[in-house]
């Protein structure tokens, strides 16, 4: 590590912390995370970051995932050197509402959708679960281009379906219906729940489930998008918390389209689609990118190309605009 000179702290988890660095060697500026060991063995140090840096290599090369650069571990600690972006997509927004542009337009979130589905269908292709999509691990260049970061909960797809995984994982306010009611038997549409949660805070400039606790959590998404998809699921009997009294309270049909009254009959498609209860019938991000919502809009190029503008160099700035 002391080919890195560390210039100020970006941010700060249960797993670590991460830098913004220079390259001693080549001036290039970079992202530095130091993976904490909190009370681990050494061992299980070395499986988290060995599982960390195996997603991240089998991601690379793609624009709308982070660049793994180098790692490394010394006594303490165990590093992760990454391609250093910007901002992340939850300070964009919150810099946003601070100069009271108030949340993105449906153009604006179908572009930075595009880019998020993109990556998630890649990293899913590649059998990579992201397992904690939310703004705050989404980073925005100065173009206005997003990248998923943040890998430290991600694994590879168990190759049986249906194999026990990790419980809990994914930010509570992102956590898919079948998390919530305690399944370990999941698989990408935990991602894209994430993403259909992310979809509607840039439509509705605040988070759609902010839930206090799992149970709170869980109620905000039934009453939002219903309990007859999922209790009609083959497989929810065997949800752990099925037997909740929150389960069996009779709750109405879904009301994104009340709650997005602005949002066109595609977006709505998409939106839905991401926010299926029941995880069999919920869109994946390759699906979701196949619908008119994407198709029969311009691409991003062509989007960007006729604003014709650049996103801010400036963090204070970068909320003015995403297509300006």
């Amino acid at each position: 590590m002391e080919n890195y000179e560390r210039l100020e702290k970006l941010g700060e988890g249960a797993a670590g912390v991460v830098y913004k660095a220079r390259d001693r060697r080549t001036g290039a500026i970079v992202a530095l995370k130091r993976l904490r060991p909190a009370g681990r063995d050494d061992g299980q140090l070395s499986e988290d970051l060995g599982r960390e840096v195996g997603c991240l290599m089998a991601c690379r090369g793609h624009p709308s995932l982070v660049e793994i650069r180098a790692a490394g571990r010394d006594a303490c600690n165990a590093f992760l050197v990454m391609e250093y972006v910007g901002p992340s997509l939850a300070q964009v927004m919150r810099e946003r509402a601070g100069v009271w542009r108030g949340p993105f337009t449906e153009a604006e979130a179908r572009r930075l959708m595009r880019q998020l589905l993109d990556g998630a269908a890649a990293m899913h292709g590649l059998g990579v679960l992201h397992r904690d999509l939310k703004p705050d691990n989404v980073l925005v260049d100065a173009h206005g281009n997003l990248k998923i970061c943040d890998f430290g909960l991600s694994r590879f797809a168990a190759p049986t379906t249906g194999a026990p995984y990790t419980a809990p994982v994914v930010t509570r306010w992102y956590r898919a219906p079948e998390l919530l009611l305690g399944s370990r038997e999941y698989d990408a549409g935990v991602d894209t729940w994430a993403l259909g949660c992310i979809m509607a805070e840039l439509l509705a400039g605040a988070p759609l489930f902010p839930g206090r606790t799992e149970m709170d959590q869980l109620n905000l998404v039934f009453d939002t998008v219903g309990t007859g998809d999922m209790t009609d699921w083959p497989s929810f009997v065997r949800l752990p918390r099925a037997g909740s009294p929150l389960c069996q309270k009779k709750r109405p049909p879904s009301r994104l389209r009340e709650m997005f009254p602005a949002l066109s009959a595609a977006g709505l498609d998409v939106l839905s689609g991401l926010l299926a209860c029941r995880p069999d019938r919920r869109l994946t991000a390759a699906d979701a990118l196949r619908r008119p919502w994407f198709t029969d809009a311009e691409s991003p190029d062509q989007a960007r190309n006729a604003c014709g503008g650049r996103f801010s160099e400036r963090v204070g700035g970068v909320a003015d605009a995403i297509l300006v």
